[in-house]
């Protein structure tokens, strides 16, 4: 679980004393309850919420002008909750994570209670804290796992408990937030991994792995991304089954799907549905595995670049079918709704950064236009943006500078603002080359030495959404034995196969 710039955070216990019931004049009506990503929208207060959104019960109401949420409180409110803010309708599920956030000063300092609870009934609250506000305004943040159920009936509620004060005072409140099953609460961490199933298998009660313990605490415990394809047999319930785990823990899950027909080429990752038809049923049961519910989802490493003509990948009836079939996939999920994002794939720096057959006949790469282009006919309109350096090794300042160049390629030929995701789960040291061959250029498969881990999946910077581990550190790239650039100390693992030897490498450097 990551938190950040947190003042307060931890996993909080109910404090059943402080949780109390309410004033019968604060009973209102529930705003529309909401189940994930942000939970209190209106919480930035830039326009006024609807009267039954927020309410008071301190006796001067609720001031929204300026932006914030602004009340008084005289000493006639001699108990905390006698003088309280709130909002209704929050739905909270046992044993999901709930991140709750906000700005808060007074005139004069003061304490008081924010809390998550019960809005009828016992009042349990799955979060309570007594805070101590000053004249400047202070961030205050926690992340919890709910110990209650509020989806029925009336809900739950975010209170603040503004009564007992010794002197009049005017409190200001602002930012509030209470989100679940975003990136704030962590991703979501593959119970089924590659790397899952070796370190169960080599650690008590079977035979004993001195490699295991590292493996489990360094890719095991951090492997966040589950990749999808022909080898689920029904992949409607896979799916399902993912997503229903990371809901339940309030996480969010990165899918990656990966059965474009003709897929990689027919290189060591080959394979995909048998057709275009099969293809689209197949996507059909993934996105309704899916259900609308939180999820990122990387669209099909490669196959946007390797339909570019010049690499001889495809026939052009082929090439527009697979246009037709990331068309289809693209425009399905951007109907799941706002919390499934989609990032289809669009290659990485070396098979576009500063390649530009416009100005280069004789480059033989692919020039940002024809990548935009690319993009453009697979329904770069309907995804949330891009994956780049997809198991490739790429530092995330090269990947970076190729994903603003393409955004901005993107817009101005196609009029589509976008963003990325960078591939960050092998690329601590970069690209690899072979050492004493200057033209060998970059090597991004056949599992090469000295390779290392990038930082796990987390909120990105510099224009990218997030940095994900989309290749599953430790899952081999495969290899052809008539490839010279593959090093020959490579393992010798069928691509998708995990291969403790290259783990520990990874985690080492070496």
């Amino acid at each position: 679980m990551r938190t950040r710039s947190l003042l307060y955070a931890f996993t909080a216990i109910p404090l059943l004393a402080a949780s109390v019931a309410l004033p019968a004049s604060t009973a209102h009506a529930a705003p529309e309850p909401l189940l994930y990503g942000e939970l209190a929208p209106e919480g930035n207060f830039t326009t006024a919420p609807p009267n039954t959104t927020w309410w008071s019960s301190t006796g001067t109401g609720a001031d929204y002008t300026g932006g914030t949420l602004k009340t008084s409180v005289g000493t006639d409110k001699t108990r905390p909750y006698d003088a309280m803010l709130g909002r209704n309708g929050v739905r909270l599920r046992k044993g999901a994570l709930y991140t709750l956030s906000f700005d808060a000063r007074s005139s004069a300092p003061a304490k008081i209670r924010a809390s998550v609870q019960e809005s009828s009934g016992s009042y349990h609250a799955a979060l309570d804290e007594e805070i101590d506000l000053g004249t400047v305004s202070k961030r205050f943040q926690w992340t919890f796992r709910s110990t209650i159920d509020t989806t029925a009936g009336e809900g739950g509620q975010i209170a603040f408990q503004l009564g007992a004060q010794q002197e009049p005072r005017d409190f200001i409140l602002d930012n509030v937030s209470l989100t679940t099953s975003t990136a704030r609460e962590g991703f979501f961490v593959d119970p089924g991994s590659n790397a899952r199933k070796w370190v169960d298998a080599h650690s008590e009660p079977n035979p004993v792995d001195a490699r295991a313990g590292r493996i489990r605490s360094q890719i095991a415990d951090r492997t966040t991304v589950k990749w999808f394809g022909g080898w689920n047999t029904d992949v409607q319930t896979d799916v399902d089954s993912y997503i229903d785990k990371a809901t339940a823990a309030g996480q969010l899950p990165t899918l990656v799907a990966y059965n474009i027909p003709g897929r990689d080429c027919g290189g060591a990752s080959g394979g995909g549905a048998s057709g275009a038809e099969a293809y689209k049923k197949w996507m059909d049961g993934f996105i309704a595995g899916i259900a609308g519910r939180p999820a990122l989802v990387v669209l099909e490493p490669d196959a946007v670049a390797q339909a570019d003509l010049e690499q001889n990948c495809l026939t052009q009836e082929q090439r527009e079918a697979r246009f037709d079939m990331l068309w289809y996939a693209n425009q399905h999920l951007d109907a799941q709704g706002p919390y499934v994002k989609t990032y289809i794939d669009a290659g990485n720096a070396t098979w576009t950064l500063g390649a530009r057959r416009e100005d280069n006949p004789a480059d033989k790469g692919i020039g940002l236009s024809d990548m935009a282009d690319l993009l453009g006919r697979s329904g770069i309109y309907f995804a949330d943006g891009v994956a780049v350096n997809v198991a490739n090794y790429h530092s995330t300042d090269i990947s970076n500078d190729y994903g603003r160049r393409l955004a901005a390629r993107v817009e101005e030929r196609l009029g589509v603002g976008t963003t990325w995701v960078v591939d960050t789960s092998r690329n601590g040291n970069g690209a690899y080359r072979i050492p004493g061959d200057e033209n060998s250029g970059q090597v991004g498969f056949c599992n090469p030495p000295l390779r290392k881990l990038g930082s796990a999946s987390r909120v990105g910077e510099g224009g990218a959404a997030y940095y994900l581990w989309i290749k599953n550190p430790g899952d081999s790239d495969g290899r052809h034995a008539d490839d010279n650039r593959c090093p020959v100390e490579g393992p010798q693992y069928k691509a998708g196969d995990f291969s403790p030897e290259f783990a520990v490498r990874l985690m080492d450097g070496s």
